[in-house]
């Protein structure tokens, strides 16, 4: 059977209230306004996001409380770990993977410890780069999203835990200002197989935002993960205004796909 035929592609991009702008000095301030505004002004045609690598990150997991307990309904798949979450702010890498991850769990599981069979969190390592006006590199973050697949329930299903992102490197021009967070909305999280077989889906949206005393730039990456070790990158960057686009591009291969 055709798996791959029958994934639904959809994009479930929740609506996430806009950060506080990052303060910056008055020193910072004083040169944006006296010195020539093509350094602060990142370019947005510069913006590259590759993929580097894959490796593995082993790492004890501390288990969600799902409120569940009782026989878990193998077909019904929940993330019961976070849907919001913070990752760099203003620079600074801040997120605990131990604890700030996403799941793809049977519905009444009362965490990733009921399901058997997990191997090291593993997952690729991305660098996103950018520069601005002078052509002078002013972002350089490397960051791997890590999960673990394959999880099962008395020998069925194929399940996700761990499903985090994490900061390898930060590395952000003077007078500029880097955040990132991730979200894996409820919507988001999706069987991809058969009742009887269930495989868990789910789609992580990376938003970040580049910020200077004088201008402000927002972008988003898009990953579908699988309980059975599917990773496909969706695209990206995006920014904002071409978001819309990319939603329907991926509506029709939605539609292509359960044909």
């Amino acid at each position: 059977m055709n798996i791959s035929r029958r994934v639904p592609l959809a994009l479930a991009v929740a609506l996430i209230a806009a950060p506080a702008r990052p303060q910056f000095h008055k020193e910072e301030i004083e040169a944006a306004h006296k010195d020539s505004r093509r350094y602060y002004a990142l370019d947005e045609t510069t913006v590259k996001i590759a993929k580097i690598g894959l490796i593995e990150r082993p790492f004890k997991i501390k288990s969600p409380d799902s409120g569940g307990g009782r026989v878990p309904v193998l077909d019904e798949i929940v993330n019961i770990g976070e849907k919001i979450w913070e990752i760099i702010v203003d620079n600074k890498p801040i997120v605990d993977v131990e604890t700030r991850y996403a799941t793809a769990l049977p519905r009444g599981s009362t965490g990733w410890t009921q399901i058997a069979g997990w191997p090291v969190p593993a997952g690729p390592v991305y660098e996103l780069t950018a520069r601005n006006g002078f052509g002078m590199e002013v972002i350089h973050v490397r960051y791997q999203i890590l999960r673990a697949y394959g999880g099962s329930y008395q020998g069925k299903g194929k399940y996700l835990t761990a499903v985090a992102i994490e900061p390898l490197c930060v590395e952000v021009g003077w007078g500029y200002r880097f955040s990132m967070d991730a979200t894996v909305p409820n919507t988001s999280v999706v069987n991809v197989g058969t009742p009887s077989d269930p495989v868990a889906g789910l789609m992580a949206t990376l938003s970040w935002r580049v910020a200077t005393p004088i201008r402000e730039f927002r972008g988003q990456n898009l990953y579908f993960l699988q309980g059975d070790g599917v990773f496909r990158e969706i695209g990206g960057p995006f920014s904002s205004r071409s978001l819309e686009k990319t939603k329907a591009s991926v509506d029709r291969a939605r539609g292509e796909a359960l044909r």
